[in-house]
């Protein structure tokens, strides 16, 4: 992990907590695909991560989607319920 990677995930990781304290039953984040992601099929360990700071908040991970964003890259929109 790179220290663009870590920031992106304490961030997560923190609006994950300030949902939870807001009371929120769901929490949606977006996630865009990592400018050093190569093209061609392969694990996306930027994704992975922040899944692994949201999960670490108390959320579970319960539907995953992805599309493009406008200049055509991968974004992933995960919804995450509490445990």
């Amino acid at each position: 992990m790179g220290f663009l990677n870590d920031a992106k995930n304490d961030m997560l990781g923190s609006e994950a907590k300030k949902a939870h304290e807001k009371g929120r039953k769901v929490f949606t984040p977006f996630l865009n695909m990592p400018a050093t992601q190569r093209n061609g099929s392969s694990s996306i360990d930027a994704w992975a991560e922040m899944v692994e700071a949201v999960e670490a908040e108390g959320w579970t991970l319960s539907e995953w989607s992805v599309g493009l964003d406008a200049k055509g890259k991968p974004q992933a929109y995960p919804l995450f319920r509490r445990v």
